[in-house]
């Protein structure tokens, strides 16, 4: 019989080794039930309703925290089993903090359940976002060097903040993140409902390549934080930023920068793989 040699997929032993009229049939196989299935998202301890929103993801997320003395953790948001979300009530600011993908990184078919699930949760009143860009894959008119790339931001409304130094994430530049879901899901919220809601997305420059999101949920293989490089002028100005969407950027506690690789830190974040929380748990 006659088999394609271009075909994506090789072909069934019958269709080589058989002379009779068997048809050869080229379709992939079908994924398996379970890489189909959305895993559920469960909270754990004290999420209050009604209140600003800063979610720091990734990267940028472990390095901001590190120095923004957000205290005791206070819950956890689970995906599939999985420990996702950290939750934290610092009382220097109205807003809940959630410090999100620092040691498990969703696959893009969970991404959209779990800023669903926070939003729908937490109910926020405003959302201030933080994750990064790479800038080798940055679509500009110019080169810019690692040392000259400006944090950039990407709005639902007009943000309250002009500094040259705060830059928009133009067209035809892309982000296929969970931070881009959630500040998604919040412009769509806005347009089915009567009040307004806006979500303001803060990335800090990434010298490395986006790293594609995983197939199934599993620990995350990013790099340390102090890899990165951020300067404390630069992390200082992000903190005030991220809460100047609140309205409390002159008044929050200022960001101090702590010892690389904190042996605080880390036993926290051994503490957190097992999904201990609360007493015990990860102080930042």
């Amino acid at each position: 019989m006659d088999v394609d040699p271009l075909a994506d997929t090789a072909p069934p032993r019958h269709a080589i080794e058989s002379d009779d009229e068997d048809e050869y049939d080229p379709s992939p196989s079908q994924p398996k039930p379970d890489h189909l299935s959305v895993p559920d998202v469960k909270f754990t301890g004290n999420f209050p309703t009604k209140s600003p929103l800063l979610l720091a993801s990734g990267i940028a997320g472990e390095a901001w925290a590190r120095g923004a003395d957000l205290g005791q953790q206070q819950g956890s948001i689970y995906v599939g089993g999985s420990q996702v979300g950290l939750l934290f009530l610092p009382s220097w600011t109205r807003a809940v903090v959630v410090v999100s993908e620092t040691f498990t990184r969703l696959p893009l078919s969970a991404m959209n359940r779990y800023t669903t699930a926070v939003i729908d949760r937490l109910q926020p009143t405003s959302f201030s976002v933080l994750d990064t860009y790479s800038i080798q894959g940055y679509i500009s008119p110019k080169v810019i060097p690692w040392d000259e790339a400006p944090v950039r931001y990407l709005s639902t409304n007009a943000i309250p903040i002009s500094n040259p130094e705060l830059e928009p994430f133009s067209p035809p530049n892309l982000l296929q993140s969970t931070t881009a879901s959630l500040v998604t899901n919040v412009f769509w919220k806005s347009l089915q409902s009567t009040e307004s809601y806006v979500a303001t997305l803060f990335l800090l420059p990434s010298p490395k390549l986006s790293v594609q999101p995983p197939s199934t949920i599993k620990p995350s293989s990013f790099p340390p934080s102090d890899h990165a490089q951020w300067s404390k002028k630069t992390m200082q100005k992000l903190h005030q930023w991220l809460f100047d969407v609140f309205g409390e950027g002159e008044n929050v506690v200022q960001w101090v920068e702590k010892i690389s690789g904190s042996p605080r830190l880390q036993t926290g974040n051994k503490r957190l793989a097992r999904g201990e929380v609360g007493e015990g748990g990860m102080y930042i």
